[in-house]
């Protein structure tokens, strides 16, 4: 039997307690997982260093998850309904390459032989769904949300097939450790996966007892199925060694979700099959010296062939390879009548999109005079999500307070599967990572919103999505010192610089409601890195002293002249955001000064040395740069005393006064502008 899923067989399997695996499949499954055990060790040993524990203990796991249970298909890595694994314990990358090199996905023996060593076997699974590479797995418990990020995209996905829902059975697999575990981004991933009910959701806990440090008791509560239990979650407790109870286990995860998100709790022994490792800490790592590798290796039944893969085990994946490319096909019949009938779906499933020179043609000119970014982000963001069924808002109980809700408001599972609005509470560390998740899945576009002051919160998750280039849109408001008497927690000083040091991440801090239009129309044109658009508390003029389109194109540019000097070329005020309106008043004392508005440094620094020469005429040193956050990313454009920044924590106090006892007054920057004009006068005689 193939099937394993949603059949009458398998539940009459499952009543009567009858084997979901034939003698055949048990021997060769457990010679799979000798082969897998003997392939970790010759990786390992041959890069010298690595991680042999869980790569080890799980191999019976691995042989029932790709020797029977996954739908997947090789030759078509990225079937739309195929079962998604996800490896959220990193470390354990031997475990999934040798797996996936057995399946017939593009991992050779050479790439095997290479392990740690390069980009096609790196130490920790980089996103590669071409080669059945989900996610990143690298810092412990990502991957738990990653996979409820896959799953709500599945999920709303199924949704929108309306009575053909059903053609979408691909369930998300997420194999984590004890560490992955104690993080708390998963716990917070698991609590909303229960509250929930997502049972599209299998979350595999390899349990072997161990940390790097000791046993996982010294850390770890003793009870994970009661745990589990009490978030939502149907478990199962099996020995992680016997494969037919693994397999039943899997089997009634799928065919009898019951509403819940499904968690096996596999029982385990660390470093499996190394008489010297197993059950030992030091199993975690590389710990075998001179001739225990060959005393391992012959524990397991090695020959001395290195990366040897016998040929009945090659044969059973070859004939497994075919029986599941006839399974896909099979079902890419019926999915594209349902296509046919709903073209709507084909668009969505696509690529496209609106682009950011849509947005910049079509949103209407925003009026002068003070405008709520915070309001007119929402505005903008519900005309994209008009044009793009895609779209899905995620919000950390904030969705009032940054005016992220899309639709009618209706929630995600809390009002049905359909709803385009994910209400995460308050778990930023989740959010963020569920979004990227959502991003990995490739259907959906995913935008996510806090405070900035909390987007230390999601840091590792953003840090992720920038690593992968992952095009997550966040939106950080309340965005200085100026929201005043909230007091220093809630004043970010030092976030804008922090999130400007994150290669590959577009930071965009619109000064009015045409540069807004104008971050949104670059976020749309990003589609291969996020950006993370910076919002104030409060109310701001418009800049009208250029068009519309102007400042629209201007962000695109990342920089751009928004009041051209009068005199000969003297001075330069470059600021972002709320400053911007300090810097033009201060202009109309200096017929001689230059203001440019710099909404996105990392664009600016995308373009050409011609544009940039001309935004910042290099021949002109006399520069002041305006930001109320930390001053490092200024020092490339300006002297480090030269920026007018906030080099210390807020206080509790009104907004505009705590901005000019920090100097960010029209009398202060004028007076340190006309002191350097004076130096630099000097200077020229």
């Amino acid at each position: 039997m193939d099937c394993l899923g949603n059949c009458g067989e398998c539940a009459e399997l499952i009543r009567c307690g009858g084997n979901f695996l034939s003698r055949e499949e048990l021997a060769a499954l457990g010679e799979a997982a000798r082969v897998s055990r003997l392939l970790v060790l010759d990786m390992v040993q041959a890069a010298g260093s690595g991680h042999l524990g869980t790569a080890l203990d799980c191999a019976e796991l691995g042989a029932v998850l790709f020797g029977k249970f996954l739908r997947c298909d090789s030759s078509d890595p990225r079937w739309l309904d195929r079962d998604r694994f996800v490896l959220s314990a990193g470390h354990g990358s031997a475990f999934l390459y040798a797996w996936l090199h057995l399946t017939g996905f593009p991992f050779s023996l050479d790439d095997l032989e290479h392990y740690r060593r390069g980009r096609e076997a790196p130490g920790h699974p980089s996103f590669d769904p071409r080669r059945g590479v989900e996610i990143t797995a690298g810092p412990l418990g990502q991957g738990v949300a990653n996979a409820l990020g896959l799953a709500v995209a599945q999920r709303e996905l199924a949704s929108r097939l309306g009575e053909d829902s059903s053609l979408l059975q691909g369930r998300i697999i997420c194999l984590a450790g004890d560490g992955c575990l104690q993080e708390g981004v998963a716990l917070e991933a698991l609590s909303l996966a229960g509250l929930w009910h997502m049972d599209n959701l299998i979350l595999i806990y390899d349990c072997n007892g161990i940390t790097l440090d000791g046993p996982a008791e010294q850390s770890n509560a003793p009870d994970g199925a009661a745990f589990l239990d009490s978030l939502g979650w149907q478990v199962q407790v099996v020995d992680g060694h016997d494969l037919e109870s693994l397999c039943g286990a899997l089997v009634r995860a799928r065919a009898l979700p019951m509403g819940l998100p499904q968690a096996i709790i596999a029982r385990t022994v660390a470093g499996k099959g190394v008489p010297s490792l197993e059950g030992s800490p030091r199993a975690h790592g590389c710990e075998l010296a001179g001739g225990d590798w060959d005393r391992a290796r012959q524990a397991l039944g090695g020959t001395r062939r290195r990366f040897f893969v016998p040929v009945a085990t090659r044969r059973y994946f070859s004939n497994l390879a075919l029986r599941r490319s006839h399974d896909r096909i099979a079902w890419q019949g019926p999915f594209q009548e349902v296509l046919d009938r709903h073209p709507e779906l084909a668009s969505l499933l696509g690529s496209g999109g609106p682009t950011g020179q849509w947005l910049r043609a079509s949103f209407p000119p925003t009026a002068d005079g003070m405008a709520d970014l915070r309001r007119g982000s929402g505005e903008v963001l519900r005309a994209v999500a008009k044009k793009m069924p895609r779209l899905l808002s995620l919000s950390a109980d904030l969705f009032h307070s940054t005016k992220t809700l899309l639709d009618e408001g209706k929630l995600f599972a809390l009002d049905g599967w359909e709803a385009r609005n994910v209400q995460c509470g308050i778990r930023e560390h989740a959010m963020g990572a569920l979004a990227n998740g959502i991003a990995y899945g490739g259907t959906f576009r995913p935008v996510v919103s806090t405070f900035l002051v909390f987007s230390d919160y999601l840091r590792p998750a953003l840090r992720l999505a920038a690593l992968e280039g992952l095009p997550v849109i966040f939106v950080f408001t309340h965005d200085s010192i100026a929201i005043g008497a909230d007091g220093a927690t809630h004043q970010p000083v030092e976030m804008l610089p922090s999130l400007r040091a994150i290669p590959g991440l577009d930071v965009v801090r619109p000064a009015d409601g045409e540069e807004l239009v104008g971050a949104y129309a670059l976020a749309l044109d990003n589609s291969s890195r996020p950006t993370a658009i910076i919002l104030p508390r409060q109310e701001l003029p418009a800049c009208s002293a250029v068009p519309g389109d102007v400042r629209r194109e201007g962000v695109a540019r990342g920089a751009y002249a928004l009041r051209r000097e009068r005199e000969p070329l003297n001075s330069i005020l470059l600021a972002t955001g709320s400053e911007l309106q300090l810097a033009l008043a201060v202009a109309e004392f200096f017929p001689g000064c230059r203001v440019v508005s710099c909404p996105c440094l990392e664009a600016f620094e995308r373009q050409g040395e011609d544009y940039r020469s001309s935004v910042l005429a290099p021949s002109c040193t006399v520069r002041l740069s305006i930001e109320a956050a930390g001053p490092m990313p200024w020092f490339r454009y300006v002297a480090a005393e030269n920026a007018v920044a906030v080099t210390g924590f807020g206080e509790c106090g009104e907004g505009g006064k705590l901005l000019a006892e920090r100097g960010f007054s029209v009398a202060a920057i004028r007076r340190r502008l006309e002191t350097l004009l004076l130096g630099s006068a000097g200077e020229g005689r």
